[in-house]
């Protein structure tokens, strides 16, 4: 019997060559005004938990915060850890294998922090997350193991959807292992032109498993700005 796990869906914004949102876009009214379009569907929508990498929740929420570690000698088990955090019902979720963010407290707008960390983190950056009631969970020893992670959440959480949105390689990540079960695209009407911007999903060659994934156009929706709203099925 296959272990449980959130229902995953991929919800990012693209230009129409397939890049994922960039500084290089730059910011005049109308690019703002597109820019927006992302967490008005996110609302939309209305799945409480949400996830991303490590570069993705430094840049655009930690604000590069360097990780805290509590001073003086600290042991501590690994073991996962589940703060309480009462009646909240959403949740904030990190990928940061090796503990490189810096949390000061357990909520971000307004959701309880969950990270996702690997039995290599210091036991002083532990602590300092107990202190604090941040949740972590651990999924693998050096390395994350995103099918552990996404078991966990279940059962320690309850978390039965989970919105992935990105970055680039952790996007991949998940579609490489085969845990992507919907995807929606917010086709803007902007083209990028670049070659270096990330595309909507990156997976290293060397992990790369078979050939490409197969999707089912499940619906097309235009909505204001002339964004199409792209809903696929992930082929299993």
């Amino acid at each position: 019997m296959a272990a449980k796990r959130p229902y995953v869906i991929c919800l990012m914004m693209t230009s129409v060559d397939g890049k994922i949102l960039s500084e290089k876009w730059g910011d005049s009214a109308q690019v703002k005004k597109l820019a927006g379009t992302f967490e008005k569907i996110h609302e939309e929508i209305g799945i409480g938990a949400w996830i991303v990498g490590r570069t993705t929740m430094e840049k655009d929420f930690t604000e590069f915060a360097k990780p805290v570690l509590k001073k003086g000698h600290h042991e501590v088990d690994k073991n996962d850890f589940v703060a309480d955090y009462g009646d909240t019902d959403t949740f904030a979720i990190a990928i940061d294998g090796q503990g490189k963010l810096g949390w000061h407290e357990p909520l971000m707008q307004g959701d309880h922090v969950i990270t996702i960390l690997t039995e290599a983190v210091p036991d002083a950056y532990l602590a300092h997350l107990q202190d604090i009631g941040v949740s972590y969970i651990f999924a693998g020893k050096k390395e994350v193991d995103l099918n552990t992670a996404l078991e966990k959440l279940y059962k320690h959480f309850g978390i039965e959807k989970l919105m992935l949105e990105g970055g680039a390689h952790i996007n991949g990540s998940f579609l490489n292992e085969g845990l992507v079960d919907e995807l929606y695209q917010l086709l803007l009407p902007i083209a990028d032109g670049t070659i270096e911007t990330s595309t909507l999903f990156e997976i290293d060659p060397k992990a790369k498993k078979g050939g490409a994934t197969l999707l089912k156009l499940d619906n097309v929706k235009h909505i204001e700005d002339d964004v199409l709203w792209l809903t696929y099925k992930v082929k299993n």
